[in-house]
């Protein structure tokens, strides 16, 4: 169940050397913002809890953005309809999307990441109708197309119990997860629970962060979890020592109150370029533990920290994410939301983290379903919005019913940075559109017709084609 400890070491400090860490982020938060551009006036900059937005600080600080990257409509069409009611579109999908992983980041930080090679944990389940297999919020899984719909673990709910040491059939909600193949796998959940770890029963803590060390689970060909030692988690830092961390960082929450405590842990990532230490939990377990980047519950105007040198406010390359006691509230710009107001900071926490480099391409409508039976609708009924690139776009587009057809797997280096599947087949019309942000006009529904409409946009980029995220109307 191991893996080879000089490998994995070799693995770890190729990683830390190749890394350009804190050069962009996927991120999520606690409850609806809007995003610092505006996106151009379009749909695209309202930032939902249950997607999964783009934060590159590689851009002039001065324009520093969430930009709407996994957008639900994306989900949508990737998990299909997973709640059989008839409806691709369902709001609510996922509740809010927890604990991102870039998994391929987490080996090579050169790896471009997509919208299928990225795992997360929703905070609702995901319906079963298409999928087969569940998809919790005990588990860590990606949608992928094998066929469509098909859940794709990095971690299950019933390997995280077991590492904890209780039966795999407890419900468990994993709130942030971080993994370097050295270091092990690093994990907070949203509830207590009582466990038994490798030092013993004990009560973990919704803000506790737990660690399963290397050597203890087994890696498979796909980089997803094989399997884990039974009782082998430890809680690396408990609630108490989080909270030490939030209140030696001295950050304001968005009220300008200086934090004291996390009240959960909700986003996790590791810090390479960061002091690693060694923790000892208990008699006779040691374990190191690298800087690690973290978010809480009481961070409110979206403020990220690091354990780093006993707890700081965490500094990108765009400066601190968070205002300094004393200062002021925390406002959200610095991790590329608005606030809600010049006095007080945007409503959410970071929900989740994840280093990654990608590529934003997406469209979305600005209203997904349309009752248009038996009547059809005229052409520019609805809109559809997009954020290209590229120098220039061609949007397909097809009319499906009463589903939408299964990805067509592109040539290898056919959009090797973007979406990498393409649904838009069979094409019954096309449009184009220039670079940045903008709308485009839905064509008309022919009467009498019901079904999917299905948009997806080919980009004309230096190294090639690049399709954006797809996007269903649902026409009823």
């Amino acid at each position: 169940m191991s893996r080879s400890p000089s490998a994995l070491l070799v693995i770890g400090l190729l990683a830390a050397t190749t890394s350009a860490q804190g050069s962009a982020f996927l991120t999520t938060f606690s409850t609806m913002e809007a995003n610092t551009s505006g996106s151009g006036g379009t749909v695209l900059a309202t930032l939902q809890p249950n997607e999964i937005s783009y934060l590159d600080l590689t851009v002039p600080c001065a324009t520093l953005s969430a930009e709407k990257w996994l957008p639900r409509t994306c989900s949508h069409v990737m998990a299909g309809d997973e709640d059989a009611n008839g409806t691709y579109f369902n709001a609510g999908i996922f509740d809010q999307i927890n604990a991102v992983l870039a998994i391929r980041s987490s080996w090579s930080s050169t790896t471009i990441e997509n919208q299928r090679t990225v795992f997360w944990s929703p905070a609702a389940p995901m319906g079963t109708a298409i999928s087969g297999t569940p998809f919790r919020p005990g588990d860590v899984a990606r949608i992928v197309n094998g066929p469509d719909g098909t859940v794709e673990y990095f971690m299950r709910q019933e390997q995280f119990n077991t590492a904890l040491g209780v039966p795999t059939t407890t419900a468990i909600d994993v709130d942030a997860i971080a993994f370097q193949p050295n270091y092990g796998i690093f994990f907070s959940l949203a509830s207590d629970l009582f466990a038994v770890t490798a030092c013993g029963p004990m009560m973990v803590r919704d803000g506790d962060v737990i660690c399963i060390p290397g050597g203890q689970f087994g890696v498979s060909s796909s980089l997803s979890i094989a399997g884990v030692a039974p009782s082998s988690a430890i809680v690396a830092y408990s609630e108490a020592q989080m909270d030490a961390f939030t209140t030696n960082a001295q950050v304001t929450n968005r009220f300008g109150a200086c934090l004291s405590t996390v009240i959960d842990t909700t986003a996790l990532e590791i810090d390479l370029l960061g002091p690693a230490t060694s923790v000892s939990p208990c008699p006779g377990v040691v374990i190191p533990i690298p800087a690690l980047i973290y978010a809480c519950e009481a961070g409110t105007g979206a403020s990220v920290l690091t354990t780093a040198s006993g707890g700081q406010i965490y500094n990108s390359p765009c400066g601190a994410v968070g205002t300094g006691c004393g200062s002021g509230p925390t406002m959200g710009p610095q991790w590329g939301i608005r606030p809600v107001s010049t006095t007080t900071g945007a409503a959410s926490y970071v929900n989740g983290i994840s280093k990654a480099r990608s590529c934003v391409h997406v469209l979305e409508p600005q209203q997904h379903v349309m009752s248009v039976f038996p009547l059809g609708a005229p052409a520019g009924a609805n809109m559809i919005d997009y954020n290209n690139p590229f120098i220039l776009d061609f949007i397909l587009i097809s009319l499906v019913s009463p589903t939408v057809p299964a990805s067509v797997t592109v040539t290898p280096g056919f959009s090797p940075t973007c979406f990498p599947e393409l649904y838009a087949t069979p094409v019954v019309g096309w449009t184009t559109v220039g670079p940045g942000w903008g709308s485009f006009p839905m064509p008309a529904i022919p009467p009498m017709w019901t079904g999917k409409v299905l948009f997806q946009g080919v980009g004309f980029a230096p190294t090639g084609f690049e399709l954006s995220t797809p996007t269903v109307i649902d026409v009823q």
